[in-house]
């Protein structure tokens, strides 16, 4: 399921044409990486640091129809299966969340049984590639509710909406010191950046795995075809820190920082499932702008220091 990584892509926008009103369809072409931004603090601070690309995004204003075209270096940069993608709204207005709902949502449905032409069991084209004048007639769940909203999308110039995608995988946490941070079970751990859990634990992008688990299902509950799906490689930390060599075994500065294999540390999947809420909160693998990259957020990323471990004070 691993991917080679992508070079960096520099921020572009290919603009609207003709006013909203009269425009049958808008496009939008946008930097999509893993880096962190702030619109939001809290957004995005767990995404995959190899993840940078672009993403074309299409959208028929009248009969509010959605259209995915991922580059090329975004595809290659996603190193693992991807499984949903949203579409979130920023401007608070949806009832179940203050930071913004995954208000259009397309996950596991976009096959050849629902209208699409995806193979029921590729996730990356039902998520990525296959994602073509959605949503379909027969797609057969909220289907005028999808459009109308997308109809909303496009009537805005897609101002305060931001793309993001979820994948397999994800990395450990580090606090501001680079170390690990043991799992204590706490409401907290398990929450979202707000500290808030309130529907389905057994469904949280936070958890508890020891260092040498590369099961992509541990913990989730609602991705149950991912039970038993291991890693093609052991996941690494937030700053892209290794702690266990190819066999599983604890490199010589994860014993020199007193980790070992059976402690669980606090883990981010890039699954995570929506809103703020619930479920680990809008984090996931990589996302963007949809109007545009004003931060240059997703430019010189991953940082030039990704990968280094840092010195453990023993160490010094």
């Amino acid at each position: 399921m691993k991917r080679k990584c992508s070079t960096v892509i520099i921020v572009a926008l290919v603009g609207l044409c003709g006013a909203i009103t009269n425009a049958e369809q808008q496009v939008y072409t946008f930097d999509v990486c893993g880096a962190p931004n702030s619109y939001e603090p809290g957004w995005m601070p767990n995404g995959d640091p190899m993840v940078n690309g672009k993403m074309t995004l299409i959208i028929d204003s009248v009969k509010g129809l959605l259209t995915l075209k991922p580059s090329q270096e975004l595809l290659n940069s996603t190193r693992y299966v991807s499984l949903h993608a949203h579409l979130y709204d920023l401007q608070h207005r949806y009832d179940n969340s203050d930071l913004g709902q995954s208000t259009i949502c397309w996950a596991y449905y976009n096959h050849s049984g629902r209208g699409g032409h995806c193979e029921k069991d590729d996730y990356d084209c039902q998520t990525l590639t296959g994602v073509e004048n959605w949503p379909w007639t027969k797609y057969g769940y909220s289907v005028d509710w999808y459009r109308n909203y997308l109809r909303t999308v496009a009537r805005e110039n897609a101002e305060g909406w931001w793309f993001m995608y979820h994948s397999a995988g994800g990395h450990f946490a580090t606090d501001k010191d680079g170390h690990l941070i043991e799992w204590d079970g706490s409401p907290f751990m398990e929450s979202s950046f707000l500290g808030e859990n309130k529907i389905r634990p057994d469904c949280n992008a936070r958890l508890g795995r020891p260092l040498a688990n590369r099961d992509f299902g541990l913990g989730d509950q609602c991705n149950r075809m991912l039970h038993g799906v291991m890693a093609d490689d052991y996941f690494l930390d937030a700053n892209g820190v290794r702690w266990v060599d190819e066999n599983g075994n604890l490199t010589e500065s994860a014993i020199s920082h007193g980790y070992d294999l059976e402690t669980e540390y606090l883990f981010y999947n890039y699954r995570d499932n929506g809103q703020s809420d619930r479920w680990g909160g809008p984090d996931g693998g990589a996302g963007g702008f949809i109007p545009g990259d004003t931060e240059g957020r997703c430019v010189q990323w991953p940082p030039e220091d990704y990968g280094l471990p840092h010195t453990h004070k023993a160490d010094q």
